[in-house]
């Protein structure tokens, strides 16, 4: 599934229509997975590598009919190692795959599965018609 995750989706109907506080939503940061997520965000599934680390999402373009992207290009570190397989690509809080409260915000399916090998960088271009992360709300 893509979009919103669990979490994302109870807070925004708490916060919308049962009047509860907005959360805070921490630094937010891009990361790769193997497989799908799931909105329940499923562990197991997030590139497991000593190479790998989630990437600070910086700045989105302003939202225009409920859809927005990645207003700035971000590049992982390169693949060091054996291969991985990516499939799938998210916004979490929290920096580290191993950080307990680290939460799915969204994730969405690549067009096709991205085999990364040794000294490949992934980047999440920020490209609005061809960029690797657009969100779409409507």
């Amino acid at each position: 599934m893509a979009g919103f995750s669990n979490s994302l989706a109870n807070a925004i109907i708490n916060w919308t229509l049962r009047g509860q506080a907005a959360p805070a939503i921490r630094t937010r940061y891009f990361a790769l997975f193997i497989a799908d997520p799931t909105d329940a965000f499923t562990a197991g599934t997030e590139v497991s590598a000593a190479w790998y680390q989630r990437q600070e999402a910086g700045d989105f373009a302003a939202p225009a009919n409920g859809v927005t992207y990645n207003a700035t290009r971000v590049e992982f570190p390169p693949v060091v190692g054996a291969p991985v397989d990516v499939s799938h690509i998210g916004i979490v809080e929290g920096a580290s795959p191993t950080d307990p409260t680290a939460t799915l915000l969204y994730s969405n399916a690549l067009p096709e599965v991205k085999r990364l090998t040794v000294n490949d960088k992934y980047q999440v271009d920020s490209n609005p018609s061809t960029g690797d992360f657009t969100l779409t709300l409507v």
